[in-house]
């Protein structure tokens, strides 16, 4: 099946990459393009629906720089679109084309170029595991990092993630300077490398690829801390959720991660589910083991019980209770209820009120799922009650009135049920973002279909997309 806007690549093109690619790195068969086409999409079963046909006309696997660079020259020189891929475990159908033409799996880009003075840089294609494992080596630790991090490659979470593991004390990848640098690639007939150096670099950050290819990335790292993994659980839900807040706003206390979930969400954590009681509430914290035994008395002193410790070890190895947490939360959910689905979304300061009413209103169709996460940088950052709640998925339309009701109440929704860049902060400005995409994609080549707003040069498709229900 082609889709609307669908552009092929000629057999000449295939031959052409392939004299330089390498004839076994250009992906054609059916199967083949198809997996190297699609993404954790499938969370969403809106996006399920509407994304299910799309695919390129064909893959590329590269391994180097200088390969990537030819790979984009022909693309220039033919019209053809550009959807660039990393580990693919996005869940918004980021790397999904939408016009056919290349994917570009860059994951063989993978090289450490350098560690050290609580820095790193590294291809886009490097595993997160690879570059906390080694920074830990070092002495430094990742500052966030996704549940995804056992596969995740540092472009893709670039690209298209936000925060993770780690935001609790640090904040999104956006904050306290996190991104040093990023260098990216332009879509010409003669592609340069564009140098994005501190907050320039964000005009780069959560932008799907549409903007700028990326090729190198340079993090600022954390110290490395021994963190102590701790299960708190208990039957009184208020109890619980005024535990976790407490210790979330105490900056005396160092953490890592800080999740809540509300029964039976814990119930479909199959592999870790002794390390809880059944029918309890329960939070995942990672702590400095220095404060393990703190945090375990203000539990009991909650009327909470510390239900399993897993002590700090190096090399860090599982379980790990954040393989449980964020997105993974949703993955393990689906596994077990599979008409489950996930929003996004940021509670206000009355986050109690606004979970009861929810409650209230969608009785076992809305699950808390919480995370705690730092907004902004320095002196100027706010703690964020956050997370992905769980909804029990019927039809779209009771999906966006469940959607609706949260605006009602003052609850904030990023949209995690549509491909286009803007759904995700719709009151966003992203001028600065259309400005690099004009300067380094001037053909319209970059992931098209992406961008909902963007004024400048047409996507080669005619406005013929999806048509998304939650804009």
């Amino acid at each position: 099946m082609r889709t609307p806007g669908f552009v092929e690549v000629s057999n000449e093109v295939i031959d052409e990459l392939g004299s330089f690619a390498g004839t076994e790195n250009v992906i054609t068969d059916t199967a083949g393009v198809e997996t190297l086409s699609k993404d954790y999409y499938w969370y969403s079963p809106v996006l399920l629906d509407r994304l299910k046909d799309y695919r390129a006309a064909v893959a590329v696997k590269v391994f180097s720089l200088d390969v990537l660079l030819q790979v984009v020259a022909v693309a220039a020189t033919h019209g053809l679109p550009v959807t660039l891929r990393g580990a693919a475990t996005g869940n918004y159908g980021q790397c999904i084309p939408l016009c056919g033409g290349l994917v570009v799996d860059v994951t063989g880009m993978d090289r450490i170029l350098e560690l050290g003075g609580g820095l790193v840089t590294c291809e886009p294609g490097t595993r997160l595991v690879t570059l906390e494992n080694a920074a830990r080596a070092g002495g430094w630790e990742l500052r966030s990092y996704p549940s995804t991090w056992m596969k995740a490659s540092v472009g893709g979470f670039i690209s298209g993630g936000t925060g993770g593991i780690g935001s609790v004390t640090w904040g999104t990848l956006r904050d306290n300077g996190t991104i040093r640098r990023l260098k990216v690639l332009t879509i010409e007939r003669e592609p340069r490398v564009l140098v994005l150096e501190e907050a320039d670099a964000l005009r780069a950050f959560h932008t799907y690829g549409t903007n700028g290819i990326l090729v190198e990335v340079t993090l600022r790292l954390a110290p490395a801390r021994r963190w102590d993994q701790v299960v708190v659980a208990g039957t009184s839900w208020a109890a619980l959720r005024d535990f976790a807040d407490g210790l979330a706003y105490d900056d005396r206390v160092p953490k890592r991660l800080l999740s809540v979930f509300e029964d039976p969400v814990p119930s479909y954590f199959k592999p870790i589910r002794k390390f809880f009681p059944e029918g309890q509430h329960v939070c995942f914290l990672e702590v400095d083991d220095a404060f393990t035994a703190e945090v375990g008395a203000r539990a009991a002193s909650a009327g909470l019980d510390v239900t399993h410790v897993i002590p700090h070890a190096e090399p860090r190895r599982a379980p790990m209770l954040s393989d449980y947490t964020w997105n993974h939360t949703t993955l393990w959910a689906i596994k077990a209820v599979p008409e489950l689905t996930y929003l996004q979304v940021g509670f206000g300061d009355n986050f109690a009120e606004q979970i009861d009413l929810l409650k209230a209103r969608y009785p076992g169709e809305f699950l808390v799922h919480l995370e705690y996460m730092r907004i902004g940088s320095g002196a100027q950052s706010l703690m964020v009650r956050g997370g992905a709640p769980l909804v029990r998925f019927t039809t779209e339309a009771r999906l966006k009135e469940i959607m609706d009701y949260c605006a009602e109440i003052g609850v904030g929704i990023a949209n995690p049920h549509s491909c286009y860049l803007e759904d995700f902060h719709p009151k966003g400005d992203y001028g600065r973002e259309y400005a690099l995409k004009r300067e380094a994609d001037p053909l319209g080549l970059m992931n098209p279909g992406k961008l909902r707003r963007f004024p400048g040069v047409a996507a080669p498709m005619d406005g013929a997309w999806p048509a998304f229900p939650f804009a």
